[in-house]
């Protein structure tokens, strides 16, 4: 049997998969300690684990002549064709349409060449880290983690507390993490609940209240921070996403939408009260040691990818009340003082 030494893995996916993948590449790296793993995929994610347990050497998607690869025809005269061949097992995350991808990486004469599923068939109600699960058995390999975790560094850890102090925080204070944005709209709690709910948490527990502004959540931005009742919150305008972690891993609380850094919180070890709606949780739910999901059911949630965007109403998100999501946020604090 050919001693593994080099392992590539290819993931395509957002952060929000990409960390829902990490109990499965992290048995690559149970399996094969001694191995050099390389990670491909979008850079500002590969960020949160390279030399952090997943990756000695990352790498982005937008590598010359990948895109042969895709096709019946020419991949030979890819330039990645020798690099191909140095790997002595391939592991590809994505979608169904991977087949001739597959192929061609196994004509480059690499070694074994497998593909994961990243997405559960539609009428699976597996969790999506359990499917994978199942795919790495049968190659052989075990997941030993089915909860997704994300190592901060020590120096990531100082200048958090750094950054935080210098927005004027106090240490002592309670210090919570407002997402109102997500991937989709459809799948977001309405900000005009997201601003009472800081308002209540700022006035009833004087807590610090940060919320994290990525690319995807400019109109989020937009409606909470035009809210005059949002004033005592502090925005974390386009932070690195391992900086971002290592920010929110300071905080007592998170709050948020099902989304990829809700993700993150929970895998950073903040406790995290998810709010689902239209997407299934038994499916895509956030793990974590101290989450608790809330889940805005209605007779037609939750419902396909299709139907959500189509949705002109968002009722299961709107029964969500923010009575509800504080009264969870408070016996979620009040869980972990006690513990």
């Amino acid at each position: 049997m050919k001693q593994v030494k080099q392992i590539l893995i290819i993931h395509q996916g957002a952060i929000g998969d990409f960390i829902l993948s990490l109990p499965a590449i992290g048995a690559f790296r149970f399996h094969y300690p001694h191995a050099t793993i390389t990670i491909w995929g979008h850079p500002e994610i590969l960020r949160l684990v390279h030399n952090r347990f997943y990756a000695d050497t990352i790498a982005s998607l937008e590598q010359p002549g990948l895109a042969l690869f895709y096709s019946e025809q020419g991949f030979a005269s890819s330039p990645l064709t020798e690099r191909f061949n140095s790997f002595d097992l391939i592991g590809v995350f994505g979608g169904e349409q991977q087949a001739i991808f597959i192929d061609n990486l196994t004509k480059t004469g690499a070694g074994e060449v497998c593909h994961l599923s990243t997405f559960p068939p539609h009428d699976a109600k597996t969790h999506v880290i359990d499917f994978q699960a199942t795919q790495m058995s049968r190659l052989g390999l075990t997941v030993h983690e089915t909860v997704p975790r994300l190592f901060v560094s020590e120096a990531d850890e100082r200048n958090a507390a750094r950054f935080l102090e210098q927005k004027g925080l106090n240490k002592k204070a309670l210090s919570v993490v407002l997402h109102p944005g997500s991937g989709s709209r459809k799948k977001a709690w309405k900000v005009n609940s997201f601003v009472p709910l800081a308002e209540k948490l700022y006035r009833d527990d004087r807590a610090q209240i940060l919320v994290p502004i990525g690319p995807a959540d400019t109109q989020a931005e937009e409606d909470y921070f035009n809210d005059s009742s949002s004033g005592s919150s502090i925005p974390l305008h386009n932070l690195p996403l391992d900086e971002l972690a290592a920010i929110i891993k300071q905080c007592v609380l998170y709050v948020g939408n099902d989304s990829g850094i809700t993700h993150l919180a929970a895998a950073v070890g903040t406790p995290v009260v998810a709010l689902f709606g239209p997407t299934d949780p038994r499916v895509w739910g956030t793990r974590g040691k101290h989450v608790k999901i809330l889940h805005g059911k209605t007779d037609c949630s939750p419902c396909s990818r299709g139907k959500m965007q189509m949705c002109p109403e968002q009722r299961c998100m709107e029964t969500l009340s923010v009575e509800e999501v504080y009264r969870e946020a408070q016996k979620m604090v009040q869980g972990i003082n006690d513990a």
